[in-house]
């Protein structure tokens, strides 16, 4: 126990969960960081979860509310900063749900989210052994983006771009961003004076997402609303006509869904100019339609790639199945680099734009198929792939999956992952069917964020020596 954990105790009087009431105010000594980059304290053993803290601070904490077991507060004071604390560049840090550590120096985040992994893993997925490299960092820290989805707005000023406020649906107005860089700024800049030119009235505009290629050196406006008619649409289009190098606007009508209005139903969308971009990826030129997912960080996303070719070694007759493929990056391109590949996505845009890319580079010994991930397995043999490569969604897999994964035997697993709770759970499941960790690589995918992209290779365990097995 810390010393200055020691003083807290001894200065203020035991607390019963009744103290932690609304509104009360109390010091604490903030133990770890956890998943999603929150604080955590205790007081008399009640655990107390806030932004904005790092590890070995002390704090003045005001509780906000107490809902399942668990008390959320906010920072008031810093009475102990930490070396590593810096003053974030963005002056909405704290109430944009965007940026968790833009108050912790670089360094210290890498190492932060390292310890957030290793202590996820050992909670849920009841790991006691772990080895798990440094974390790869981002080569810029900020301006790394290239796909950012803003709100859009009106208030007093007129129409504003913003994000949502942490933890609440409400928009808060932003005048920029600087997870992106200079030139995706100015866009953000003429954007807003853009939908400031127009009457809002009839356009019914909800947001407005920008993606920007290093390779075509433009961008695409994807804008989703329900505009009332296309002549609202029209001048939308109208009023982004001069931006520099974008490439073509893109308007999607979305509307509640008869059966579950909290989900949105995509209409046919209206196109002005190109609806893709094309971007640079492990010697490829892949095309990314805007209906594809797009990664955000290109510049981590390669290194990944070189990560996952050293990992796989010689890869001249290897049989790998990528599931969750997307427009395939990473399967093209072990595929141009002798692999024998097939690529299994549900999105069938995603595999248009990844045969496209096929074609255009001239790729042979790789295949796409549009399927969901748990009905292709069923058609698959066991011994038809030495490895298989998956990049899951968030949310993980679903036991189906990972039973159909595990009746396979395949020697090699590599999993890739951006939340660490659903990857100790599937790791745990898996070394519960006879697999190992081999490796555990980190990438700071998202600096300045509390998310980590994980790589992890699983092997099939061997006996140990002197097993009857």
């Amino acid at each position: 126990m810390l010393n200055s954990d020691l003083n807290i105790k001894a200065n203020k009087p035991a607390l019963s969960s009744e103290s932690l009431f609304p509104g009360s105010s109390h010091l604490l000594h903030i133990e770890k960081l956890v998943a999603g980059g929150f604080g955590l304290g205790r007081l008399n053993g009640q655990v107390v979860l806030f932004d904005g803290g790092i590890p070995g601070e002390t704090v003045e904490v005001e509780i906000l509310s107490r809902r399942k077991g668990v008390t959320q507060g906010k920072i008031l004071n810093v009475h102990e900063p930490a070396d590593s604390r810096v003053v974030p560049v963005c002056p909405v840090v704290g109430r944009c749900g965007g940026c968790q550590l833009q108050h912790v120096q670089y360094d210290e985040q890498l190492s932060q989210k390292r310890l957030i992994l290793e202590d996820t893993l050992r909670r849920i997925g009841k790991m006691s052994e772990l080895t798990i490299s440094p974390v790869i960092p981002s080569p810029s820290p900020y301006g790394y983006r290239q796909v950012l989805r803003m709100g859009i707005g009106e208030g007093r000023d007129g129409v504003f771009l913003g994000f949502f406020e942490s933890g609440t649906q409400r928009l808060l107005p932003v005048e920029t961003c600087f997870l992106v860089d200079e030139e995706f700024r100015s866009v953000i800049d003429d954007v807003r004076v853009g939908l400031r030119s127009l009457v809002i009235e009839g356009m019914n505009l909800e947001s407005v997402e920008i993606r920007w290629s290093r390779v075509d050196k433009g961008g695409l406006l994807v804008f989703r609303g329900r505009a009332l008619t296309k002549e609202h649409v029209e001048r939308l289009f109208n009023a982004c006509a001069e931006i520099p190098n974008i490439k073509g606007c893109i308007y999607e009508r979305v509307d509640p869904s008869e059966q579950d209005s909290r989900r949105r139903v995509r209409r046919e969308p209206i196109v002005r100019g190109v609806d893709h971009l094309w971007e640079a990826y492990g010697g490829l030129r892949l095309k990314m339609g805007y209906r594809s997912f797009m990664q955000a960080n290109w510049e981590v996303f390669q290194l990944l790639g070189r990560t996952v070719g050293e990992w796989l070694g010689s890869l001249k007759g290897q049989r790998i199945l990528e599931l969750y493929a997307g427009t395939g990056p990473l399967g093209l391109s072990l595929a141009n680099q002798g692999a024998q590949v097939t690529c299994v996505e549900g999105n069938p845009f995603a595999i248009h734009d990844a045969r496209e890319s096929i074609r255009v580079n001239k790729i042979v010994g790789c295949r796409v198929k549009i399927s969901s991930v748990e009905s292709y397995l069923m058609t698959v043999q066991s011994g038809a792939y030495d490895v298989i490569l998956l990049d899951p969604p968030r949310a993980g897999l679903n036991p189906k999956i990972i039973d159909q994964l595990g009746a396979l035997h395949v020697p090699q697993l590599l999993y890739l992952s951006c939340d660490a709770p659903s990857l100790a759970r599937d790791i745990k499941s898996f070394c519960e069917m006879g697999y190992e960790i081999r490796r555990m690589q980190p990438f700071d995918m998202f600096p300045q964020t509390a998310h980590l992209e994980t790589l992890v290779e699983l092997g099939i365990a061997q006996p140990s020596k002197g097993s009857n097995k």
